[in-house]
């Protein structure tokens, strides 16, 4: 019963959210009377839809996280995958 009602919560706090970056950083009703609230929200807008540059933290964080397994892509790992058996089958 509790797990329900911490999840309700969250999903409440994630609508409250949204209507908040939509009444206010979209240039609503609300955006004269809270003009920095405002340029908080039209930042967070611009990160969500992915117009604005990441922050440079948020991006010296993920350089420093090592990849711990090799890409699917890579030369090395290319033959493991087996591409010749996918080269045939084209589906439309």
């Amino acid at each position: 019963m509790l797990l329900a009602w911490v999840s309700t919560g969250v999903i409440l706090l994630i609508a409250v959210a949204v209507i908040a970056v939509v009444a206010v950083g979209m240039n609503g009703s609300m955006a004269d009377r809270a003009p920095e609230l405002a340029d908080v929200m039209a930042s967070t807008a611009r990160h969500l839809n992915g117009d604005a540059e990441p922050p440079k933290v948020l991006v010296e964080l993920f350089e420093e996280i090592p990849e711990l397994r090799p890409s699917a892509r890579s030369a090395e790992s290319a033959p493991m995958f087996g591409t010749e058996s996918a080269a045939g089958t084209d589906r439309r």
